[in-house]
């Protein structure tokens, strides 16, 4: 069986970016930098054969995805499990009020109050990229979905948890990783290259 390849792609800039608020699960639209940086990343991508386009549910991944699949002439599937971090007390709140927060770390995760925990965000996340990776062998998979989850899941590929990877991750970002026989290989980390 051959690998599978996975294109993890970030959505592009939401009204929650460009506020610098946070906003987790809060369904936050795509800017007009937001649409643009899509279809930059739909470029990107259309010379890639891809099989398959799946998104988070939230609208902006969801219209990411849109850009990309057009390219191929695919449907986009989305999944719950891909949605980003529950931040419970935190979502809607400023870039600048979460570092005042006590619990506030620069090196890791930080579960907020009535919000999801590290390994419940993982588990969740992982659970539907092994489902789709065994449902797809040898195919080329997109994956849209959010700046939190995708972080995680690198950090597990790259052996980090619960330390999280810390390298810039801009908005339409790629990353680009390989499935074969259960392992996951980190082949190209955050991508942005295509983003004006």
């Amino acid at each position: 069986m051959s690998a599978t390849r996975l294109y993890f792609v970030r959505h592009g800039e939401s009204e929650g970016n460009a506020a610098h608020v946070f906003t987790g699960q809060v369904d936050s639209p795509l800017t007009e930098t937001g649409r643009r940086q899509a279809e930059a990343v739909a470029g990107a991508l259309a010379e890639v054969r891809v099989d398959r386009v799946v998104s988070s549910d939230l609208s902006r991944a969801r219209d990411t995805a849109v850009a990309i699949a057009a390219r191929h002439a695919l449907p986009v599937e989305t999944y719950r499990e891909l949605r980003e971090i529950d931040l419970g007390d935190m979502a809607g709140r400023s870039f600048d009020d979460a570092r005042a927060h006590p619990d506030w770390n620069e090196d890791g995760f930080v579960a907020w109050p009535g919000g999801e925990s590290l390994d419940a965000v993982f588990d969740r996340a992982f659970s539907v990229v092994q489902r789709i990776v065994a449902e797809s062998p040898g195919r080329t998979i997109v994956v849209v979905g959010h700046g939190g989850v995708t972080r995680i899941l690198v950090s597990h590929f790259l052996g980090l948890l619960p330390r999280l990877e810390r390298t810039r991750a801009a908005n339409a970002n790629i990353t680009k990783v390989t499935a074969d026989a259960g392992t996951f290989t980190v082949e190209q980390l955050f991508d942005d290259a295509h983003i004006l």
